[in-house]
């Protein structure tokens, strides 16, 4: 008898991102295994900001950890060294040498007495949907789905179909995190039985990191 539709989370993944290019969702693109300091989501649907270009620049050059200096709210509010290095929580020789990366990125400029950052206005991605697939362990998934929602906009878990009636039974716990539940079986088909909340990245840290993360790999493939 069989127990479930695919022999390993691998064909799981691909058969999402098949049911993601059937549904010709052409102004997502789809990154496998994004790594925004929660843990690796399975894949991260991205949706490019219009004339972002400057905006992924600055912060695809940068180390991800250190993007959300780049953000108006914090950035604007760093003036010089003992301040930078106050927020960070570090030394000011420390912080010293965040400056020489920042500055060599392009996105710091130093005198004597004061700092002045080039904040980002607006991300070069509008709208993260995070995704993890599990075959049946849909605690794990549910965690994992969870911490996702600290960089995305939305988080889906998604299951194979042949396992999914555990979920279903617990499909109150996905409301409560506000993750959605779906499932997909060998012939591609998709199941939602909850649909995600769109509630906005809960850190804004973590949202700042994923979206320099997701920057990078697109300068580092020259399709800007």
């Amino acid at each position: 008898m069989r127990t479930q539709d695919f022999e390993s989370e691998e064909q799981l993944v691909q058969a999402i991102i098949a049911c993601v290019r059937r549904a010709r969702c052409r102004e997502y693109k789809i990154e496998l295994e994004v790594d925004a300091g929660v843990g690796i989501a399975d894949l991260v649907l991205i949706k490019r900001t219009p004339r972002s270009t400057g905006a992924l620049r600055a912060l695809g050059s940068i180390s991800p950890r250190l993007a959300v200096l780049l953000s108006p709210e914090l950035g604007a509010t760093i003036k010089d060294r003992q301040t930078l290095a106050a927020r960070l929580g570090t030394s000011e020789s420390a912080a010293q040498r965040v400056i020489a990366q920042l500055s060599a990125a392009g996105v710091a400029a130093q005198s004597r007495d004061s700092l002045k950052l080039s904040t980002v206005a607006s991300l070069p991605f509008e709208r993260l949907i995070a995704v993890e697939a599990k075959i049946s362990d849909w605690q794990r998934v549910l965690v994992q789905a969870y911490r996702n929602l600290q960089f995305a906009d939305e988080s889906w878990a998604v299951l194979d179909h042949a396992c999914i009636r555990p979920a279903i039974a617990q499909l109150e716990r996905f409301k409560v995190a506000g993750v959605g539940l779906a499932s997909i079986n060998r012939s591609q088909e998709l199941f939602i039985h909850y649909s995600a909340t769109t509630q906005g990245p809960m850190s804004q840290g973590k949202r700042w990191q994923a979206q320099a993360v997701l920057a990078s790999r697109v300068l580092n493939r020259r399709t800007i």
